[in-house]
């Protein structure tokens, strides 16, 4: 169930699709590979003082660091500096002193107990010990308060939070303030523990009493103003218990700075440059270079380095594999191996290359990717070749060190390859093209210079190499073209063209033998061209593959109406199966001769689709008529072999040509009577579902017959019958499929 499901995922369904898998496995290693294996330049052992033996030039723009940068490293000490936080020290012994002194306090309360003694006796006795600035009111409120002993407990309470905080006197908080400091670290005589904080945490004078408010109001939620008469307490008797430590702060900073690394002076080096010139000593600045080229475009040996790239292959190839099976799934399919190796072929043809300019003294913009993405164009279609000119500059970009300039450029002078060979039907429009690409490659040079400022020798020196790139990318393609074409039999423009010549010797002796099937196809292959235009289909293959499809006819063309010369018909003496045998029997005869002559399989494909399946129906109505009992004979006997046409172009051959052999029975061809005979026949086609397995619409349609309509009433315009040339009108036999094959005279 699993090698089912992945089966099902993936589309494979015979061998041939697994070789085209193979294929794609083979080729995803080699281009992995080539990651690794590029020019490596800078491998040898060289060393400090050593003379130099030959010339060594970037074969990358990259950058390097070289010598201290005093400003940077100043800064990035500065800025190490500044993120210590200031030392404070919380002293312990303060702490206790606070505690005795708000002790000492509260047993001055207590001495005073005695009942019968004055509530101001008593203030003036507690003031008379405890000499601290409290005010009346805070006093009275304290010796009244009930419960002294809780009292004492939450006095000592709001001072150890107080503490606990921290408490800086004015005079250091300004001058820390001064120096700019935000964060502080406290360490605990007591404890020996060290805490951070901000700076605006510390407690000072002004701040003092609303801590302290908030402390206490923790212990006397239900009495505020016994709450401010502790906290005020507190506030008067409480000492500052942090201090300053410039000493520890001083020596931080130190060990900060000591951390930092010295920063170097990034220096940048464009393709091409002059690294180590024969014959000079090499200095620690050519080590920099060569250990940076070493580090950074070869560092293939990690193992992160090696899991990425294959990870992006996988995705970059995901990627390329749904978007076109969901944009045209007859595009390129896993069993049509053909193209895959077309596609692959190109794609390591490309690697090759661009490993031999990174090779060569060249910038990487003179890599003739547009030369693939226009020979796929041509080959495949638009959209197959767009996804691999994304994927293989992503490839290139990585061979090169990443630089997406390089990319950008490749990139707009292959679409604009691409664009310009869509529909190029002379080789030399293929050298136009690369003209055009080239100049592509020279306006996207260009915005990179203008963006990252570059001097007038960079436009000039890059770009002659992109113009130089483009001719050579149109020079490429008009070299590889015709060996595609010979060795995957892939029919393009040019090659279509050339069959299209009527000296072709298979046409030469069609005209010959089958002067009227001759003149027939030619027709057909007008009204063919004339709908494909109306549709946007491909108009040159279906007025080549129109031309040819009829070919089966030669052996026997005595035995087809168009060709017959005397007034009595071949299929006279004939049963009517046999004759419709020897009609249906030109398809594979036309197939074989095909074969014979080595003409292309989408050629071929029109000569065995251009009837489908549909019924003889002459000769099977004959049949029936003769037959004692109708309902015995087979149709299926009666049908031509198929299949029913498989593309657009191949269903308009077959409308044609029942569409160019039913006309020559109007009697009277006026424009009406033609659009109903096109609309008729093409109703039967589509009833009779025989364009069931192509993606014509209905739209399509519509346009396709009135196509045919417009070149027929062309062919049949009206003409004046002079006294001397009148044709005698005789009547025709109308048949619901009016193809020349069934109509005997």
């Amino acid at each position: 169930m699993n090698k089912k499901w992945f089966a099902n995922m993936f589309g494979i369904e015979d061998r041939s699709e697994t070789l085209s898998i193979l294929f794609i496995v083979v080729f995803s290693a080699i281009a992995i590979c080539s990651i690794f294996v590029s020019p490596q330049l800078y491998q040898w052992n060289i060393h400090e003082g050593d003379v130099a033996l030959k010339d060594a030039y970037a074969p990358y723009d990259f950058s390097y660091f070289w010598e201290i940068d005093e400003e940077k490293t100043r800064n990035a000490k500065d800025a190490a500096s500044k993120m210590v936080p200031f030392s404070l020290r919380r002293s312990a012994a303060l702490e206790e002193d606070g505690v005795l002194e708000l002790e000492r306090f509260f047993n001055a309360l207590d001495a005073e107990k005695e009942q019968g003694v004055s509530l101001n006796e008593k203030m003036k006795n507690v003031k008379s010990v405890f000499g601290k600035n409290i005010s009346d009111k805070n006093l009275k409120l304290l010796l009244e308060y009930p419960d002294q002993a809780a009292l004492r407990t939450k006095a000592l309470s709001i001072l150890n939070d107080v503490f606990q905080v921290g408490y800086l006197n004015d005079e250091n908080l300004r001058s820390l303030e001064e120096k700019g400091v935000g964060k502080v670290s406290v360490y605990n005589e007591g404890t020996g523990t060290q805490t951070e904080s901000g700076l605006n945490t510390v407690l000072n004078k002004s701040s003092l009493q609303n801590a302290a408010n908030k402390f206490a109001a923790k212990g006397f939620e239900n009495d505020k103003k016994m709450a401010h008469a502790a906290a005020s307490l507190v506030v008067g008797m409480v000492l500052p218990n942090l201090s300053l430590d410039a000493k520890k702060t001083d020596a931080e900073k130190a060990e900060a700075i000591k951390k930092v690394e010295l920063v170097q002076k990034r220096w940048e080096v464009k393709k091409n440059e002059l690294i180590v010139e024969k014959g000079k000593r090499v200095n620690p600045k050519h080590i920099a270079q060569i250990i940076q080229l070493r580090s950074v475009f070869r560092p293939g040996t990690t193992p992160t380095f090696f899991l990425g790239v294959v990870l992006l292959f996988v995705v970059l190839g995901a990627i390329g594999f749904f978007v076109i099976l969901q944009s045209d799934k007859k595009t390129v399919r896993l069993h049509d191996t053909k193209t895959v190796g077309i596609i692959l072929l190109n794609m390591l043809f490309l690697i090759i290359v661009a490993d031999f300019v990174m090779r060569s003294p060249q910038p990487s913009y003179f890599i003739p990717m547009a030369s693939m993405g226009m020979l796929l164009a041509l080959l495949v279609n638009f959209n197959v070749a767009f996804l691999c000119v994304i994927i293989m500059g992503i490839l290139i970009s990585l061979l090169v060190g990443g630089g997406m300039e390089v990319f950008l450029v490749l990139l707009a002078g292959s679409i604009a390859g691409m664009f310009a060979v869509r529909d190029v039907r002379r080789r030399m429009q293929i050298l136009w093209a690369g003209i055009l690409v080239g100049l592509a490659k020279l306006v996207a040079i260009g915005c990179i210079g203008l963006i990252n400022g570059m001097g007038l020798n960079f436009f000039i020196h890059d770009g002659m190499w992109a113009i130089a790139s483009g001719i050579l990318s149109g020079f490429v393609v008009m070299g590889f073209l015709p060996v595609f074409e010979h060795l995957f039999k892939v029919p393009t423009n040019i090659s279509l063209l050339e069959l299209s010549d009527l000296n072709h010797p298979l046409l030469k002796k069609l005209a010959m033998e089958a002067a009227g099937t001759y003149h027939h196809s030619i027709m057909v292959g007008n009204l063919a061209e004339a709908a494909c235009e109306a549709i946007g289909a491909n108009s040159l293959l279906a007025r080549v593959g129109a031309y040819y499809h009829d070919i089966g006819k030669m052996s026997k063309a005595e035995y087809f109406s168009e060709n017959e010369m005397s007034s009595k018909s071949k299929h006279s003496n004939l049963a009517p199966s046999m004759s419709a045998l020897i009609i249906a029997k030109h398809v594979k005869e036309g197939e074989e001769l095909a074969r014979k002559y080595k003409l292309n399989n989408k050629i071929i494909d029109f000569i065995a689709q251009h009837h489908g399946d549909s019924l003889i129906f002459y000769f099977y109505q004959k049949a029936v008529k003769r037959s004692k009992d109708p309902e015995t004979l087979k149709e299926d006997n009666f049908r031509y072999p198929g299949p029913k046409p498989q593309t657009k172009e191949s269903a308009i051959v077959l409308l044609a040509d029942s569409v160019e052999a039913s006309s020559r029975t109007l009697v009277d061809p006026t424009p009406a009577s033609i659009r109903n005979l096109v609309k008729k026949i093409i109703n039967n086609k589509f009833i009779d579902a025989q364009l069931d397995n192509c993606d014509l619409t209905l739209k399509d349609m519509h346009e396709i017959a009135s196509s045919f309509v417009r070149v027929l009433t062309g062919v049949f315009h009206t003409r004046l019958d002079y006294p001397e040339d009148i044709k005698k009108k005789t009547n025709k036999i109308e048949l619901d499929d009016t193809s020349n094959d069934q109509k005997p005279k």
